[in-house]
């Protein structure tokens, strides 16, 4: 009787070191300790496991910081943005990060319809824009039937003034939402994790160097040729930099 009761006590305390709770708590209370490469393993085990949270990375971030890892603290830092993009913790912690870094490069002024747009479509995710597109269409399409079904002709403009206005909202969310899929496909930003890099003007190690860049940059990532990815600065300079030079902000 004795085997069973031990193999059951041992496999509860080993699907308890496996459990993402217990392993964030037991990596704070290291964060807490000073032991940040500790803390780092713990949230890097949970992050394996295919777990997201907005605190996960911002704890990551801080665990970077503290061992003065500026692009590590920065990539961690806008990936916890990216899911919780209100916390005042999180952009306070990335604009001390951000201000460790070495290039200083003035971003281009928005484009004021442009900015617009994108503010519109980024309110919605994709599939309530999709939804949106269907609802708006079927009510037009139901407001044309009674159209053509009334005998009042009063009630009958109305109807059809409806209907036109509900296409032209259906059509409308329709092209907000291939806005949204456009931005969502085209924007991949990246940081820049070797200390210095060469910004080059093509993608090869024969082209001009267009400037040097240097670790915790941000960049827009627009397309990749073999080892070689073309990135955007926020000052709107197109260049290409070796794909292993930077890590992309993504999940």
């Amino acid at each position: 009787m004795r085997m069973p009761m031990i193999f059951l006590f041992l496999l509860a305390v080993q699907l308890q070191a496996q459990n993402p709770d217990s392993i964030f708590s037991r990596a704070n209370k290291n964060y807490n300790l000073g032991s940040y490469e500790q803390a780092l393993a713990g949230y890097d085990s949970i992050v394996q496991i295919g777990l997201h949270s907005s605190e996960l990375y911002f704890n990551m971030g801080n665990a970077h910081y503290k061992l003065n890892r500026i692009a590590p603290s920065i990539l961690n830092y806008e990936k916890a943005q990216l899911l919780d993009s209100t916390n005042e913790d999180i952009q306070h912690n990335l604009r001390f990060a951000q201000n460790m870094t070495i290039d200083v490069i003035e971003e281009l002024p928005p484009n004021t319809f442009d900015l617009f747009i994108k503010n519109i479509s980024g309110a919605i995710p994709l599939p309530l824009w999709s939804g949106l597109v269907i609802g708006l269409l079927a009510l037009a399409c139901l407001a044309f039937a009674v159209y053509l079904q009334s005998r009042q002709s009063r009630q009958k403009r109305q109807f059809f003034v409806l209907s036109l206005l509900l296409v032209v909202l259906s059509v409308s969310s329709f092209g907000l939402a291939l806005d949204r899929q456009a931005r969502d496909a085209q924007q991949s930003e990246a940081i820049i994790f070797a200390q210095t890099t060469d910004f080059r003007s093509e993608p090869n190690l024969r082209s001009e160097i267009l400037v040097q860049l240097h670790e915790g940059t941000k960049v827009r990532v627009e397309d990749q040729v073999e080892q070689w990815v073309k990135v955007r600065l926020a000052n709107g300079t197109v260049g290409w930099l070796t794909q292993s030079d930077v890590q992309r902000i993504a999940f």
